[in-house]
């Protein structure tokens, strides 16, 4: 246990004796208590005369005290030989505790922010956040300045942790999968990574006579068993690599472009702050507002399916032919919600006309019903 978080433990087990007013205590039983406490909760094995130190214990009362860089606790001394908290109300956990008590915890957000820049990592960013966030609160007393709202758990499926079994001792999967072109489908698949992208799980792996990497919604999975097959120990999966050059998951087989897309109004003042891709520059910027951007990236679905998401406040000025791509992708979509549009009124229409000829046969029955009795 570190010195830190043996000065916490004795500060904690403290407070628990002076709050304890059923008992007296003097000076030799905290340090009695403070020593039980480092022994209980000591990851190493210490000496068996091992104990607390008296100066280590005053120390810790002096610091308890202080206004400055403790908990200003009310500890006082009665009968010249006890200690006891004057407020019977009070504990250190109630205190409004200054920023240098909570260093410990800052440097602890300071090494997961260091992991979360690692590819794969990037979802500790929100526990850097959520850390932070408690030391500004407590800081701050109970008048909280900010609030993180907590992410939606994504979705994945009845058979997330199956599959993420498969993907951390490399496990071959027999798997039902509904796909949403070609209906369900079997696939012998070896599952090799794990990603989250707009709040849904993602298994990227290699499945058997198809070539490239293969992407599995696993809330779309719909049954398993485990194959009885080796997993190939040349199936490596580079992350780093393979997110590089795209926005989403789909790595197309395409060559990667130098494009130039324009954003104005909401949009332009929001990729100033919050980038599409990494190697989004800004190259110019108007009085109006509008920006002009140029990305290097592999345009994949993912990609065309932002732009129409932002369409109309960003278009593509170069190259030529993705502009018309992208317009055209925009159509298609809109082509296939009016489509869709419209087979569901017609089978709203359809449903509503069913009930109708139900609701009159039902009259037609409970008429004739009534008429054979008179």
């Amino acid at each position: 246990m570190s010195v830190t978080s043996n000065a916490l433990l004795r500060h904690i087990t403290i407070d628990a004796c002076l709050r304890d007013t059923a008992h007296k205590y003097t000076l030799q039983d905290l340090i009695a208590a403070c020593t039980r406490a480092v022994k209980e909760n000591s990851k190493g094995k210490l000496k068996d005369n091992f104990t607390v130190s008296t100066r280590t214990v005053q120390l810790d009362i002096q610091m308890m005290r202080d206004k400055k860089k403790g908990y200003n606790a009310p500890i006082v001394v009665y009968d010249q030989k006890y200690y006891k908290y004057s407020d019977p109300g009070y504990s250190i956990g109630k205190a409004d505790v200054k920023q240098t008590a909570l260093t410990p915890l800052s440097e602890i957000a300071e090494t997961i922010e260091h992991y979360s820049r690692m590819a794969g990592m990037e979802s500790l960013e929100g526990a850097v956040d959520l850390i932070r966030e408690c030391l500004e609160n407590k800081v701050n007393g109970s008048f909280h300045k900010i609030r993180r709202q907590k992410p939606q758990k994504p979705s994945g499926g009845v058979f997330l942790d199956v599959i993420k079994d498969a993907v951390l001792h490399r496990r071959v999967l027999s798997l039902s999968y509904v796909d949403e072109r070609s209906g369900l489908r079997e696939m012998i698949f070896y599952p090799l990574y794990m990603t989250t992208y707009k709040d849904r799980w993602y298994c990227l792996g290699f499945a058997d006579g198809r070539e490239g990497i293969q992407i599995v919604q696993t809330d779309c999975v719909a049954g398993y068993s485990y194959a009885i097959l080796p997993f190939p120990p040349n199936y490596r999966f580079n992350a780093e690599e393979y997110f590089s050059d795209i926005v989403g998951l789909s790595h197309p087989a395409e060559k990667k472009e130098d494009i130039l897309i324009k954003a104005h109004g909401v949009l332009a003042r929001f990729l100033l702050s919050n980038p599409i891709h990494q190697s989004q520059r800004l190259t110019d910027k108007s009085e109006d507002g509008s920006c002009k951007f140029r990305i290097s990236l592999i345009p994949n679905d993912e990609f065309f399916r932002w732009m129409y998401e932002n369409h109309p406040f960003v278009s593509i000025e170069s190259p030529k032919y993705l502009s018309e791509r992208a317009n055209e992708t925009i159509r298609n979509i809109v082509s296939d919600i009016q489509v869709q549009a419209v087979e569901e009124g017609k089978t709203k229409k359809t449903k509503e006309k069913e009930a109708g000829k139900k609701k009159m046969r039902k009259e037609q029955f409970e008429e004739d019903l009534f008429s054979s009795l008179f």
